[in-house]
Formats: structure tokens, C-alpha cells, sequence
């Protein structure tokens, strides 16, 4: 047999109810040392029974199972050698733990291998240490969280030094804080060179992190390949009651689209996709015909959705405006709006007239400007901005240069810049609360990048800031279930958007039962609205005003 080949499944077959049906049904498989492999599959296509074969808790009717090339048997002293090198960590740890105290649990498994007492006190002190499990290390199994048990049940089977860990279903029942330290418990493992089976239906997670992903179906392997090869297969994921991964159905819809080449490395991750996006080059300046040698006259144009709200206007887009004035006090500065319909509310309700684009333009080109500086104070590089860079550039010949700045989110420091932004502004949030940010949303190609942000907020640690979408996703039905997850003690609501107008008013905070305020409060939670848009943030002012500044007009 192949050395490389630790696990070796060769026809087998089990049933639960006298051979009436199978939950193994002639399966056969191999699985390489060190490999990180994922079990997918519908509940009932034979996963869990498999592992439990593996360790010999079960014994197939039929059909061979080999361990580093030796067929199992299933005498007590096979038994114990097998389970001394596979390990499983049950999906309910409390069907696993049974001793009185943790480190008693610990110690159990290996005490048992009839190793020395001093040398596996040792051994069950570096395990406890390495999983940190020190500050509950004397408590009782049974007064332990979820997340406890879990890291206990990973400690039981790591104390032994085993070759292969069985994990079945480890995020089970855990609250998103807890699903995270066990996947890094898990990333751990695998780089011992531990090689990990694991049973999971998060296909996201399976997509990033496994090596090899196998699809059982009615106790057989239906696939079995890389998760490139596995997750492109739809028809196999239909049959198994899966859905294609998030970051692949993203990066497919970006490819039809012709905004990212197809030749592209699949991404493996929502952070890999967002730098593909922020790579895209938007060729930001333009020159145009009229060629101008001297007396070069240059003006800023700060572009914006708009507001009806006068009261979040003065504390949002004007403070944006003031600062970018501040930053460049010798050029005139220009405003348009690219929202019609709040243009012509302001002008019938209150004889206010703001330009449109095109208006601006035309002012400017008539007062002399010669080279514009046009900064979007847009959160992303979404439908508004495309208008936007249409309207200007058909002015494009009237001038020297037209130059676009980036809208708030383009770059992946960007991301981290909006990310250290809301944490300074929340600062005072507990860990027991959750923030939950209301974006707009969008149907264009961009609005992956709200995905994307909600993934690195988790990634650098805030995971209890979320962010969702008005009109897209992450939507605010996939936001009640990770929230609920969470079990926060209080929801604080805040817009994700520069203004804190109508959208946040009401669609956020307002008492219609659809609002997200209402929906939450439906759901059990205290909830309180923040109504501060982000242009009230001065980390935000201030990446646009950075934004503008690395404008370079020729």
C-alpha cells in the first residue's frame, strides 16, 4: 500500500437495522498523511458512522478498513492500539467527557496508554497550556461552556499524540466567539502535520481550509477532490443539499461580468477576492484636449449622494466639505449631488438648489477651471460612482484634466482604515454587546465588498461588529441568525452610510414592524440606535481627505 496513504476504506458496509438499509453502502476511500479533509453531505448519507468505524466503536458487517497499511482488528489490544493514534471528538462533548474534574479528563486517556504518571502529568500540562485551558483547568467537566468542552474534548485526544483527529461537526451549538477559537484550535493541529477529518456543513469554512473535500451520499463517496474541483460541481452539491461558496458564486458573478479575468487563482477566501477588487485599476486621471501651459487653474469637486436632512447634512457632508476645503485652501471648492430625486425634493420644499454633475461641470468650466480634482464621498465604487465619472467625463474636452479620487472603501488599507474608524467610535462596546452596521446595498458587482468588510471585522478580532445591507446581502435575516448565534445582552444599531438620513431614520430605527430596529426588538434583544452617519466619524473624514490628497493632476 501506498506509505502515503494513512486511512483506507475498502467496501464497506454497516446497518443499523439488521441490513434492512445501509448507512455505509460500500464505501471506499483513501485519505493521505497530514491532509486536512473535509465530510460533506446531507444528514444520514453515513459521515458520522464512518468516523465512528474508524475508531473502531463500530464494526462494519462487511468490507476492510487499513490503518498505516495494516488491516483493523478488532480484538481489545487492536482496539486500544487504534484508538491510541485515531481520535474523535464527538459533536456533543458531554457524550465524551465523564470525569470529575478537567484535568482529570486529560489525564485519563493517556494514564490508561500505561504511560508513567511524571511523564504524562507533563504531557496533560503542555496540552493545557498549548489550548489554554490553565483558568478552568480544576473546574468540573459539567459547570463547563460549550466552547469549554470542546476545547477539553480536543484536549483528551491531543494529550495522546495521535496521528489522525476526527472531528465531527466541532462548531455544533458554539456562539461565533467560540466557533473561532475552535477553528484555530484546528489550524493548530494541522500544522503538528496531525491529519484532520472533519464532518461539517459550513461550506464556506470547508472551502478555505480543507485540502481535500469528500461528498458522501447514501453511504458512498459521491466526489472526492480539492474544494476547487468538489465546489465547482453544482450538480453534486444539489445532490447533496449543499450551496455553492459565498467567495465562488462572488468571484463567478465578477468574471461574467468582465470586471475580474477568469485566469485568475480561484480565491479561497473573501480577504483574497477583495484584493483582486481593490487591484482593479480605475485609471482615475483623464486629460482632455485643452491643452494649458500656464495660468493653470485648479478646483475641487466633493460629489455626493445627497440628503434631505439638514440636520445630519451640516454634521456629515458639510464637515467632510470643510475638511477637504482645509486641506487644499487654494482651490475653490465645487459641490454636486448625484441623487436627482433629493436635488428636486430640496428645491420644491425648500427653494434650496444643489447641482447635479453635469451642472458643477458646466459651472467650472465657466468660472475658468482648468483642471478638476473630483472626490466621491460614496462608500463604494458602486452604481452612483460609475454615473458620477460619466457625468463628469463628458466634459472631459473642457478641460486640462479631470481626476477621480477613490470612493471610501476601495483598497484593502482602506478596509482596515473604515475598520479602525468604528472600533475608535465604539469603543466603549462590551464584549457582551454587539454592533450591527446598516449599509445600502447595492445590485452592482461591488457590493461584495460589505461581505468582504463583515469577514475582516471577525478576522482582526471585532467579532461583535456586523455589518449587513438594506437592499443586498449580507441581508438582515442572514444578520438575525448570526446574531442569534452571538446571544448578545444588547444590539446597538448605527448606519454604515455617510448620512444619517431617511434609510437610517426609518428603515433602522424607525417603530414600522420591518424596520431593523423593530425586527430585533421582535427577536428578544434591547436594542439602541445610534443615529451618527460615518461622515460624522473623523477617521472616516479623514480617509477621504487622504483620498483627495494623493490626487496627481499632470
Amino acid at each position: 500500500m501506498n506509505p502515503d496513504i494513512i486511512l483506507k476504506a475498502d467496501e464497506l458496509y454497516f446497518s443499523y437495522d439488521d441490513n434492512n438499509s445501509h448507512s455505509l453502502n460500500g464505501l471506499s476511500l483513501e485519505i493521505r498523511r497530514g491532509q486536512k479533509v473535509a465530510f460533506m453531505g446531507a444528514n444520514g448519507s453515513g459521515k458520522s458512522t464512518f468516523f465512528l468505524c474508524c475508531t473502531g466503536i463500530l464494526k462494519p458487517q462487511s468490507g476492510k478498513l487499513y490503518f498505516n497499511g495494516e488491516e483493523v482488528g478488532y480484538k481489545k489490544k487492536d482496539l486500544l492500539k487504534l484508538r491510541s493514534k485515531v481520535g474523535i471528538v464527538f459533536q456533543d462533548p458531554d457524550n465524551q467527557l465523564f470525569s470529575a474534574s478537567v484535568f482529570q479528563e486529560i489525564s485519563f486517556g493517556i494514564l490508561n496508554l500505561g504511560v508513567p504518571e511524571e511523564q504524562a502529568k507533563k504531557e496533560v500540562e503542555d496540552v493545557i497550556e498549548y489550548l489554554e485551558i490553565t483558568p478552568f483547568r480544576h473546574k468540573p467537566t459539567h459547570a463547563l461552556s460549550g466552547g469549554q468542552k470542546k476545547q477539553v474534548s480536543i484536549a483528551d485526544i491531543l494529550v495522546m499524540h495521535p496521528d489522525i483527529i476526527i472531528l465531527d461537526e466541532p462548531a455544533a451549538a458554539l456562539d461565533p466567539r467560540h466557533t473561532t477559537m475552535v477553528n484555530h484550535i484546528v489550524e493548530q493541529l494541522t500544522e503538528q502535520g496531525i491529519t484532520v477529518l472533519m464532518a461539517t456543513h459550513d461550506v464556506n469554512y470547508a472551502y478555505e481550509w480543507a485540502d481535500e473535500v469528500m461528498l458522501f451520499h447514501e453511504g458512498k463517496v459521491l466526489m472526492q477532490g480539492t474544494p476547487a474541483q468538489v465546489f465547482g460541481n453544482r450538480g453534486a452539491l444539489k445532490k447533496t443539499n449543499l450551496e455553492t461558496p459565498a467567495v465562488l458564486e462572488l468571484f463567478e458573478s465578477l468574471c461574467k461580468k468582465g470586471i475580474l479575468k477568469a485566469s485568475l487563482p480561484l480565491p479561497r477566501n473573501l480577504k483574497t477576492l477583495e484584493t483582486y477588487i481593490s487591484d482593479i485599476n480605475l485609471n482615475p486621471h483623464y486629460g482632455g484636449n485643452n491643452i494649458v501651459t500656464e495660468n493653470r487653474k485648479k478646483a475641487i469637486l466633493a460629489v455626493s449622494f445627497g440628503t434631505s436632512h439638514h440636520d445630519t447634512c451640516k454634521v456629515t457632508i458639510d464637515a467632510i466639505e470643510k475638511e477637504m476645503q482645509a486641506a487644499f485652501p487654494d482651490y475653490p471648492l465645487y459641490r454636486a449631488w448625484t441623487s436627482k430625486m433629493i436635488i428636486r425634493k430640496l428645491k420644491d420644499r425648500d427653494q434650496i438648489h444643489v447641482n447635479t454633475v453635469k451642472e458643477a461641470m458646466e459651472q467650472m468650466r465657466r468660472d475658468g477651471i482648468t483642471d478638476v480634482l473630483i472626490q466621491p464621498t460614496h462608500v463604494i465604487n458602486g452604481i452612483e460612482n460609475d454615473l458620477m465619472k460619466e457625468d463628469a467625463l463628458s466634459y472631459r474636452e473642457d478641460f486640462h484634466s479631470i481626476s477621480f479620487g477613490d470612493p471610501l472603501l476601495t483598497s484593502e488599507q482602506d478596509s482596515l482604515d473604515v475598520i479602525q474608524a468604528i472600533a475608535d467610535e465604539f469603543s466603549s462596546l462590551k464584549k457582551d454587546q454587539v454592533l450591527v452596521l446598516m449599509g445600502h446595498g447595492t445590485t452592482h458587482f461591488s457590493n461584495s465588498i460589505y461581505a468582504a468588510l463583515d469577514y475582516t471585522f471577525k478576522d482582526k478580532g471585532y467579532s461583535n461588529i456586523f455589518l449587513g445591507t438594506v437592499e443586498a446581502y449580507p441581508s438582515m435575516e442572514t444578520l438575525l441568525k448570526m446574531i442569534r448565534s452571538y446571544q448578545p445582552s444588547k444590539v446597538i444599531l448605527a448606519p454604515f452610510m455617510i448620512v444619517a438620513g431617511d434609510h437610517a431614520k426609518n428603515d433602522m430605527a424607525g417603530d414600522d414592524p420591518e424596520s431593523w430596529y423593530s425586527q430585533f426588538k421582535s427577536a428578544g434583544y434591547e436594542v439602541e440606535p445610534v443615529l451618527k452617519g460615518l461622515g460624522e466619524y473623523s477617521g472616516i473624514r479623514k480617509i477621504l481627505v487622504e483620498h483627495l490628497s494623493r490626487l496627481d493632476v499632470q
